[in-house]
């Protein structure tokens, strides 16, 4: 009988050591999204300092915590601005300064906000079909929102991350 089994595809293992390799190879980790980021900020008074959202951030936001310590020290007026710094440092380009966090847009005030569709999907089991978030979303969805989502393709969503590059496709 095996002592290690793998709790996503059921796989057995006898030894700890090809458990771990087969988590970290046919699982990995995804890297946090800006949704992710956007969705811990939530509730989060602005403008704030990068040492003052740290300081606000939820402990069990590890991950999150770590990638705002390394944000550029400055204040920030919302979480779009905090996100669009983290596109930054991930890409490490400068985003164009047109953006919405920049401009606020009359088109970036109406379309949903990823954090937003984060926060619609708060407590659902991926992967999921369009159908299933529908279904999740659907107590708390606006009508907008709600058309966004009968416009997602009929496909797997596996992570948020996923629901987050749909949503870009039929904005």
């Amino acid at each position: 009988m095996a002592q290690f089994t793998c709790e996503i595809c059921g796989a057995e293992f006898e030894q700890k050591s090809l458990y771990e390799r087969h988590m970290l190879t046919s699982h990995p980790k995804q890297a946090v999204s800006a949704a992710e980021i956007e969705k811990a900020l939530k509730g989060i008074e602005f403008p704030k300092t990068r040492s003052e959202l740290v300081d606000a951030l939820s402990d069990d936001e590890q991950e999150v915590h770590d990638i705002v310590r390394q944000l550029p020290d400055q204040e920030y007026r919302d979480a779009a601005e905090v996100a669009r710094a983290f596109g930054e440092l991930r890409t490490h380009e400068d985003a164009p300064h047109n953006q919405p966090s920049k401009t606020g847009g009359q088109r970036s005030i109406q379309a949903p906000s990823a954090a937003r569709f984060a926060s619609l999907f708060d407590g659902i089991s991926f992967p999921a079909t369009r159908e299933q978030l529908i279904n999740h979303a659907h107590r708390n969805a606006s009508e907008q929102e709600m058309q966004k989502l009968k416009q997602f393709g009929d496909s797997h969503y596996h992570s948020m991350s996923d629901v987050t590059q749909e949503l870009k496709q039929v904005n």
